[in-house]
């Protein structure tokens, strides 16, 4: 009898349970796979109309590789795609990541900023139209305190915040690295 929790140890490495050299990556396989992740996030804004991405793509196969799922046109103006952004420019030098979120701002300011002050979540990130009418009547806490947040820390002339003395939470509060 073979029971199902018998495994042989052969199948995950060593002894120890380490897996083998052979599944290692380098430092740049991952920042390899942190570009592409960070290209096709850049892709859901700049394929979009109006330039701010969606909440929700379809993924597909072929040449339309992902289309804006219909139930979820809109956008809440979240911060991951321009906090990938910012880690891979700080990580790589590379001024591609810069020219995102730069992008990314523009659009922001075209359709989601309010004239009177703030601003607004879209509720279809396809109309491209007149921006007030498509102003939902709401502003998640955030996009100030995250989305904008990373696209200053992109632009400021020297990093506030450098990754060797800081790490920043999920919500982008910064904490000191401590030495002990």
């Amino acid at each position: 009898d073979h029971d199902d929790d018998d495994h042989d140890d052969d199948d995950h490495g060593g002894d120890d349970g380490s897996r083998s050299s052979e599944m290692t990556m380098t430092d740049q396989e991952y920042i390899a796979i942190a570009e592409e992740l960070g290209e096709t996030c850049y892709q859901f804004y700049k394929r979009s109309p109006s330039g701010v991405a969606p909440e929700i793509v379809q993924f597909r196969t072929g040449q339309d590789d992902f289309v804006i799922d219909a139930g979820a046109a809109h956008s809440l103006l979240r911060p991951e795609a321009v906090e990938a952004f910012y880690h891979l420019y700080r990580a790589t030098g590379d001024n591609r990541w810069r020219s995102y979120a730069w992008e990314v701002f523009k659009a922001l300011r075209k359709w989601a900023r309010v004239e009177e002050g703030g601003y607004a979540n879209l509720k279809d990130v396809r109309w491209t139209m007149e921006p007030r009418k498509n102003q939902d009547d709401r502003m998640e806490s955030f996009f100030l305190s995250e989305t904008m947040k990373y696209i200053y820390l992109m632009f400021a002339k020297e990093d506030p915040l450098p990754v060797d003395k800081y790490v920043l939470n999920t919500e982008a509060h910064p904490f000191p690295i401590s030495s002990h």
